[in-house]
């Protein structure tokens, strides 16, 4: 039988070499990591604040972005940030869509059902992030501006139509087209 000073050294050297392959592993996902991106759409749906939050990323969606482009919020200025989200958010558009019963489009893109869900803060981030916002779901055959202007028809005279009125236009500042205009 081994003395307890041989058992205690098997042991630290058993732990420390599990952990060194434990931060191995970790270091080498991929980045961007789309896997980080999954439950995006559950995340807007519950407008889920981060228990963690960073700086003024407050909202569990923005942590999926965040980690799914690998930014680090304390060295990353607010231009990279954008940058690394909207390449991330390029490179996965398609698969960026949601599917609720909440949500009037089967298949489509996350930023209209966002504007379903009247989500402010989501709203603006992708405008300010300066995402894609024209692209035409296979599904409506429509941007997000054509889903705006059409849900602002359909809340004509409602509580909901300034709301969208300025989703509107801050999205059409932020570079958003109509199908037609593409």
């Amino acid at each position: 039988m081994k003395n307890p000073f041989q058992l205690l050294i098997l042991f630290l050297l058993f732990f420390f070499t599990s952990a060194t392959s434990q931060t191995t592993e970790a270091s080498s996902e991929p980045c961007p990591n789309p896997k980080k991106l999954r439950g995006l759409c559950m995340f807007v749906d519950s407008k889920e604040k981060d228990p963690k939050p960073q700086g003024r990323f407050v909202w569990k969606y923005q942590r999926k972005l965040l980690e799914a482009a690998c930014i680090d919020v304390r060295k990353d200025s607010e231009e990279e940030i954008g940058k690394k989200i909207a390449k991330v958010w390029q490179e996965n558009e398609k698969s960026m869509i949601c599917n609720n019963t909440k949500f009037d489009v089967a298949n489509g893109n996350i930023i209209k059902f966002a504007v379903n869900l009247k989500f402010d803060e989501f709203v603006i981030d992708v405008a300010h992030w300066k995402i894609n916002l024209n692209k035409v779901d296979e599904m409506d055959g429509r941007t997000v501006l054509d889903y705006v202007q059409s849900q602002i028809e359909r809340n004509k005279g409602l509580p909901a139509e300034p709301t969208l009125k300025q989703y509107y236009e801050m999205l059409k500042k932020a570079g958003a087209k109509h199908k037609s205009e593409l």
